[in-house]
């Protein structure tokens, strides 16, 4: 890879880091929607967990070729390419008023930024130094999810003040867009790719067996699955578990965006800890058995209770996301395999998000809430048990 300064590697890093933030506002533009959206089409809870789970569909199939696709390309057009695909998607949801139409626009903007996602992860962990790689993945996650926080509480706020309906925060998303492909094709150089494999290099057969025989690869992408099923599936939810619970929408909306900010805050202090201590899978399995417990206490934590249950899930568990993506780079053989390595865990993850998705929306509408939280404390044993025997991970 092309030898950069200091100074343009940081500024890199912090464009990277406003694109990675826009990318939030879009992947979790549906959580304070939900009672509108559902409204809006007339929709039951299963339906809506459709909705919320087509942002993963296309990549099952596309992100083994999206993670060659990101080692080929300069990283430029691979934010370009993401974003524009994004871009694209919301013009539907914007402009349509059929639920199956929405679903198909969610679902190319979900491609969309699940390329960028991969695009940008890789390229972090090129420019950055292996000893701070687990900051700087905790820093890149805190930059998505803090979106949540801001959009669970400012946008139900605009849509009261204006009068408009959820759309009207989809547009304000979409011109967001336009922005991060704007500062990415002004700051990434056009010759960056990340690994610095060239246009003409083509994985050798060998190469390609070599990733897809990676069991520990297998082991913590099989064990995200279940930690996405809480921390991306059931935070859909959660608001409305909330209020369902005892407390006003704005609690609720304020319960929630605590919990955001206490979980940033965990991200970094643990991912500077996994750098100091050199270790990342002894946290991560603290992470998930503490999320166990977590987990099986919303279901029967009275309302006046309910920060308990958020100063808890917001702890040691936020480590499991940022230490699994900087894990990538330890399980790779060879740096080169570093996107294929993440392009592997997108597809297992997504795959089983999709259905694990799909299933809350189901198992809320007819088991309920609680019965649903103590199925997702199940996954999340399993999740740690994979974790402690994946070794190769320090």
């Amino acid at each position: 890879m092309e030898t950069y300064s200091k100074s343009k590697v940081n500024i890199m890093l912090a464009a990277l880091l406003v694109c990675v933030f826009i990318q939030g506002f879009g992947s979790y533009k549906f959580i304070p929607m939900q009672q509108d959206i559902q409204t809006f089409f007339g929709i039951n809870e299963g339906a809506y967990g459709i909705l919320t789970s087509a942002q993963n569909w296309l990549l099952i199939v596309c992100s083994v070729p999206f993670g060659y696709l990101a080692r080929k390309v300069p990283c430029k057009w691979g934010f370009v390419m993401g974003f524009g695909a994004a871009m694209l998607g919301s013009i539907v949801q914007v402009l349509t008023t059929n639920y199956a139409l929405f679903v198909i626009g969610r679902t190319m903007e979900g491609a969309g930024l699940g390329f960028l996602q991969l695009t940008a992860t890789t390229l972090m962990l090129t420019l950055v130094a292996p000893n701070k790689r687990g900051m700087w993945s905790s820093i890149y996650i805190v930059t998505v999810i803090i979106t949540q926080a801001i959009i669970s509480k400012t946008a139900p706020v605009l849509m009261a003040k204006t009068g408009l309906d959820f759309r009207s925060v989809f547009y304000l998303i979409l011109g967001m867009y336009i922005l991060a492909v704007i500062i990415a094709v002004l700051v990434i150089p056009k010759s960056l790719r990340v690994n610095g494999i060239s246009d003409a290099t083509k994985p050798t057969r060998e190469q390609t067996r070599r990733v897809f025989k990676n069991a520990t690869n297998w082991k913590i992408s099989i064990a995200n699955i279940a930690w996405n099923t809480v921390s991306v599936g059931f935070i859909a939810y959660v608001i409305r578990y909330f209020v369902i619970k005892g407390l006003t929408m704005n609690q609720a909306t304020t319960a929630y965006s605590v919990m955001t900010i206490i979980g940033a805050v965990s991200m970094l202090l643990t991912g500077i800890m996994a750098d100091k201590l050199g270790t990342k899978r002894k946290i991560v399995i603290a992470g998930y058995f503490i999320a166990v417990i977590a987990t099986a206490m919303l279901a029967f934590i009275p309302a006046n209770l309910i920060y308990i249950y958020v100063v808890i899930y917001s702890s040691i568990p936020r480590s499991i996301g940022p230490l699994t993506n900087a894990s990538a780079a330890d399980i790779a053989e060879l740096p080169l395999d570093i996107p294929i390595v993440n392009s592997i865990k997108q597809t297992i993850v997504q795959l089983g998000s999709v259905i694990n998705i799909i299933i809350v929306g189901y198992l809320v509408q007819f088991l309920g809430y609680p019965a649903t939280l103590m199925i997702m404390a199940g996954e999340l044993v399993v999740g740690g048990i994979l974790w402690i025997s994946a070794k190769k991970i320090p």
